[in-house]
């Protein structure tokens, strides 16, 4: 299985050279949303097929059809898995390009899949000094401070109503539709905000996303992500990021809602291409 720093490093490769996706394609449902997520290149073409049920757990079930163009081999994959995983790394390859401290600890809200996976991820890529978590749910507040512990980092519960000024990476993971976050942080704070992604969600407060250099994985975050509705100055998509623009401010959002282009290079990055 690739490793983070792989994965992120694929993502890169299929930013900056060429690959094309449409839009995600979403079918409303009694029961939720079915939506299809395809994408192509050169060398592959893949498609997510996703369900979305509120209520059930996982509420998100995926998987992911992939076709070698050369030969013709089909593969199926394991949609949760690669989701978790490349969302994870296009955040550490955000946050290797974009982050003004390279050390420090690092705070999740929402200890769930997401939430695990970048612990894991940011843990591969930075020198994390502890890792702080909040979360609703018992069961999984105490699954991911293990986790970081067998890691080797010190882990606690975050339960102040301010954010320590030593977190230098913060990690919304959560389909929350109000913040999770105060309206403060420290200065030179990157904060990935992945959990929602639809325009009635919104993990990040307005006063932090008025500071803050706002960046997106790509322009479709621009009409589907809450924090980024009604906004009267730029949002840099991470290609954008990767040719060097930047946009400024106290500290760095990057707003991620997924897209089919991650799955592709995840998918090229699983079979070796």
């Amino acid at each position: 299985m690739p490793s983070y720093r792989e994965l992120a490093e694929a993502i890169r490769k299929v930013l900056l050279d060429g690959a094309v996706a449409p839009r995600r394609q979403v079918l409303s449902l009694p029961w939720g949303q079915f939506l299809a997520m395809p994408a192509a290149d050169e060398a592959v073409a893949v498609c997510k097929l996703v369900t979305v049920v509120p209520g059930k757990t996982p509420m998100v079930q995926a998987e992911v059809w992939a076709k070698r163009l050369s030969t013709g081999e089909v593969f199926h994959l394991p949609g949760e898995e690669l989701t978790k995983r490349r969302t994870a790394a296009l955040s550490l390859l955000a946050a290797s390009l974009l982050a003004p401290r390279r050390e420090g600890a690092l705070l999740v809200v929402g200890p769930g899949a997401q939430g695990e996976a970048h612990l894991e991820a940011f843990a591969e890529g930075f020198p994390l000094t502890r890792v702080l978590v909040r979360g609703r749910g018992r069961e999984r507040v105490l699954a991911f401070l293990e986790r970081a512990r067998t890691l080797g980092l010190e882990a606690s519960e975050w339960r102040e109503e301010e954010v320590p000024e030593d977190v230098a990476f913060i990690v919304t993971a959560t389909p929350s539709p109000t913040p999770v976050l105060p309206s403060q942080v420290p200065e030179g704070v990157f904060l990935a905000a992945v959990g929602s992604f639809r325009p009635g969600m919104r993990e990040v407060p307005e006063a932090l996303v008025a500071q803050a250099a706002l960046y997106c994985d790509t322009e479709d975050a621009l009409v589907e992500a809450g924090e980024l509705q009604g906004l009267d100055r730029p949002v840099i998509p991470l290609r954008e990021a990767l040719r060097a623009r930047r946009a400024e401010g106290r500290f760095v959002l990057f707003k991620s809602v997924g897209h089919a282009l991650f799955d592709l290079a995840a998918v090229r990055a699983y079979l070796g291409l």
